[in-house]
């Protein structure tokens, strides 16, 4: 009874009354206005940066705070290439942070992955430890987290109870280690029975292109609870045929999500065959009756971190104007949108642009996104 009337409190405090429906999630680390860390149980003289989470409607552009680590024991790890640190789903958030004592006594074991509210206040519940690890990922009910251990001779994937941290499944996924780059976007299936994940760079030069019959290079299906990752397909099925763009025989096409129709959406890089310009590709695949649909992106720029909406109806994804056809245009200053697509009218529209005024001096502020958060 005790623990029931807990969890109650907890879930009651992370989803309060406000949107309904589904909203943008996105995260603003700022670096150069630094944090007086006097919020631990003891004091140190250890300042730190900010971290705050927003939720946008798409809808009428209204944003709202969700967290902040600015008075909380914890802080939260900004996130590097190809380690997400803060997931989203099932109207809940999961980041990896570190308590503030513990990391002023010891670095290298403070973090672990913890449950943060979303009503602003800054509470947060820790789960369980976490040392190194890559493409941190969750279920859609939010009751399961995933991710890469970092520490390991092989490439495997490890799969927690988000109420209890208790280990679920350690499964290996390739036989040798890839570097975390080399393995792309991880994530659940709708029916949450399945997770699929993307092999790509890190292998040896036979195999580094999937033109080559031994090359494992491209994207996987497993059962959550048992068994060994199998091909969702032919490499070759799963990219995009465009006239006048050459395929990128180094890169697998990268799985979004699936759609409720059972559709595959994926993005793919792809060049002219003059080879002096790159695009990006977003489009769906119907795998049975072997058809696509490609959605042009109106933006111009470079786009990327493409996330599928829960009700699988909108995609969110940033865009840098900086980078046109794959080639940069330097400037002091770094811009990133953030765009929506609604799949079914195929409108696009920008949601916000955020700047950093001086890239030279890399202490941000920096704007991540995260996903969506349902039901806020």
């Amino acid at each position: 009874m005790r623990r029931s009337a807990l969890a109650a409190l907890w879930l009651a405090f992370l989803c309060p009354a406000c949107w309904a429906g589904e909203t943008v999630l996105y995260s603003v680390t700022d670096q150069s206005v630094m944090v007086a860390a006097t919020n631990r149980p003891v004091s140190v003289s250890m300042p730190e940066p900010k971290t705050e989470i927003f939720a946008m409607n798409p809808e009428t552009g209204e944003k709202r705070l969700v967290f902040s680590d600015a008075n909380a024991r914890i802080f939260l790890f900004r996130a590097d290439s190809g380690r997400a640190g803060i997931v989203a789903a099932g109207g809940r958030i999961f980041a990896v942070a570190g308590d503030r004592q513990d990391f002023a006594n010891d670095p290298q074991s403070a973090r672990a992955i913890y449950e943060l509210s979303s009503d602003g206040t800054g509470k947060a519940r820790r789960i369980f430890g976490l040392d190194n690890f890559a493409n941190l990922f969750v279920n859609p009910a939010g009751s399961k987290v995933g991710y890469m251990p970092g520490d390991s001779t092989e490439t495997h994937v490890v799969i927690r109870d988000t109420a209890t941290g208790k280990l679920l499944r350690d499964a290996e996924i390739f036989s040798r280690t890839i570097e975390a780059e080399g393995a792309g976007k991880f994530g659940w299936t709708p029916d949450d029975r399945r997770i699929f994940f993307a092999l790509g760079g890190g292998l040896d030069n036979d195999e580094a292109f999937w033109t080559t019959s031994n090359s494992p290079i491209g994207t996987y299906v497993m059962n959550e609870d048992s068994g060994a990752p199998v091909r969702l397909a032919p490499e070759a099925a799963l990219h995009p045929k465009i006239p006048g763009m050459e395929l990128s025989p180094d890169a697998a096409a990268s799985l979004i999500g699936v759609l409720p129709d059972g559709e595959y959406l994926l993005s793919d890089n792809e060049y002219s065959r003059s080879g002096n310009h790159r695009a990006t590709c977003l489009y769906t695949l119907d795998l049975t009756r072997k058809t696509q649909k490609i959605f042009p992106l109106k933006a111009s720029g470079d786009p990327g971190a493409f996330y599928l909406s829960p009700s699988g109806s909108k995609v969110a994804f940033t865009v840098n104007p900086g980078i046109v056809g794959g080639q940069p245009k330097y400037s002091v200053s770094s811009t990133l949108e953030v765009w929506v697509l609604d799949l079914d009218s195929g409108k696009q529209s920008k949601l916000f642009s955020f700047t950093t005024p001086n890239v030279a001096n890399n202490r941000g502020p920096w704007m991540n996104l995260i996903g969506w958060l349902e039901g806020q």
